[in-house]
């Protein structure tokens, strides 16, 4: 079944939105994050997507704690991604109720920590794919990487990666349409299970990736469409 999954996304604490993942370009939409995930269960989500924006950005997970108390306080999967870059801390996630964490940087920069990864862990990891101009991008959408975002899902396929998280950048909390034909490039090139993110601004987008599904697009990523009011979770689910 095709998931609707809202985002919370977790900056200084607070539930907000970037855009374009600037993080000069900032909209705080609530204090409490816990409350919003709370919300986003309470109106008929079937998972979440759960982002340490510091953690992204510096590495060091800053928001754990609420992060854990989000998983402890509902009953729906949680994936949880920014900052994952030691077998540590996906151990700790787990142990903490995760049901799956989202790695970017670490499989990225260190293709090789995959290949201890994922057999250990299964599909409880996921890989970000966050694509700028087709080429992946790193350490909280700062740096470039020459990788171009097919041939690195490759490779990560061939060590034992088994669903990506595929994000345009440029669309990103700009409620400006999905890059569907970079979805459908990689769901076809990888035959792995993708969950597509950035730019949903209506429920027509949601429409045309669910008519993805039966090429592997499995669920869509909605966050600033949600929080801005352009769509309802009810209507969209």
């Amino acid at each position: 079944m095709f998931e609707i999954i809202p985002a919370v996304d977790i900056l200084d604490g607070k539930c907000v939105r970037l855009e374009q993942g600037k993080f000069s370009h900032v909209t705080v939409y609530s204090k409490d994050p816990v409350a919003m995930a709370k919300k986003w269960q309470e109106k008929g989500a079937k998972r979440l997507h759960v982002v340490d924006l510091d953690g992204a950005k510096t590495g060091i997970p800053k928001n754990i704690d609420i992060v854990k108390n989000i998983i402890k306080s509902l009953d729906i999967p949680v994936q949880v991604g920014g900052g994952i870059r030691n077998i540590e801390l996906i151990e700790e996630l787990l142990a903490a109720g995760a049901d799956r964490v989202v790695l970017g940087t670490s499989a990225i920069d260190n293709p090789n920590t995959l290949s201890t990864f994922c057999p250990r862990f299964g599909d409880k990891i996921a890989v970000s794919l966050d694509v700028l101009h087709g080429k992946v991008t790193t350490h909280g959408w700062k740096n470039t990487s020459p990788h171009n975002a097919v041939s690195l899902a490759k490779e990560a396929v061939k060590l034992g990666v088994r669903r990506f998280v595929y994000t345009d950048i440029k669309r990103d909390g700009m409620l400006s349409g999905p890059n569907f034909e970079g979805i459908k490039e990689l769901a076809r090139e990888t035959d792995v299970p993708i969950i597509a993110s950035g730019g949903i601004s209506s429920q027509e987008d949601v429409e045309k990736l669910r008519e993805l599904y039966p090429i592997g697009v499995e669920g869509c990523i909605v966050g600033k469409a949600l929080y801005a009011g352009k769509v309802t979770l009810e209507e969209i689910l």
